[in-house]
């Protein structure tokens, strides 16, 4: 069951419930557990909001990878998108899709041909970052360390922070929102973590992964002045 609450209202936590204040995944993002790009041992993106921008870093305590958001850095899966006119026939559009895992290497054209005519055309191309919904971390498009699977689905979590939210939202009897909207955290949740039915099945997945998470290597600071960038 989901209420609506006002915020003022609520002067301490109350044995039972959950109070959904609003608040926005990017709002655990300061610190996210992910699996290295290089070596795939686990580590920790860390970051701080400046000026609608994120400054981020990464560095591998194994292998010495080291990623920063100054130098525009996405390891995760893209998309090359481009479209033009038929050079032949003069045809609208001949499209081209393409998608990698990783921009190992960028791709500025491709060669695709025309539906109308027949004709192969030498189409432009842009990289455009692919999110989607998998687990990876939101800066640097890392898989996630902090991932487990249920009968139900897929769980994951950037931090401590964020699965004690989850935990505790899995053992509440009484679901509030002191807003109204979609743009919360929990308001996004998969339907199959909002039923009760399945409220032991999400509990038991988030103390696994809590468990996981005291193996991790500690946090580390975050650099006192580095580069900011759009994530």
């Amino acid at each position: 069951m989901a209420i609506r609450f006002r915020r003022d209202q609520r002067t301490r936590p109350v044995p039972g419930r959950h109070l959904d204040d609003g608040r926005g995944l990017h709002a655990f993002g300061g610190q996210v557990a992910v699996c290295c790009a290089r070596c795939g041992r686990a580590g920790w993106v860390v970051a701080q909001p400046t000026s609608h921008r994120w400054s981020v870093r990464f560095r591998c305590s194994h292998c010495s990878f080291a990623a920063d958001s100054g130098e525009g850095v996405w390891l995760g899966p893209v998309s090359y998108r481009g479209r033009r006119p038929c050079g032949y026939c003069g045809h609208q559009w001949v499209s081209a899709c393409l998608h990698r895992e990783a921009a190992a290497q960028v791709q500025v054209t491709t060669v695709v041909a025309c539906p109308q005519c027949g004709h192969e055309n030498v189409v432009g191309l842009e990289c455009h970052r692919e999110r989607g919904n998998a687990p990876r971390d939101p800066h640097f498009g890392m898989p996630l360390a902090l991932v487990t699977t249920t009968r139900a689905g897929e769980l994951w979590a950037y931090n401590d922070a964020h699965l004690q939210q989850l935990l505790e939202f899995s053992r509440a009897r009484l679901r509030e929102s002191c807003y109204v909207g979609n743009a919360s955290m929990m308001s996004r949740l998969p339907t199959w973590m909002k039923l009760a039915r399945n409220r032991k099945l999400v509990e038991t997945a988030v103390m696994r992964l809590q468990a996981q998470l005291a193996t991790l290597p500690a946090v580390p600071p975050l650099a006192t002045s580095p580069s900011p960038a759009s994530s």
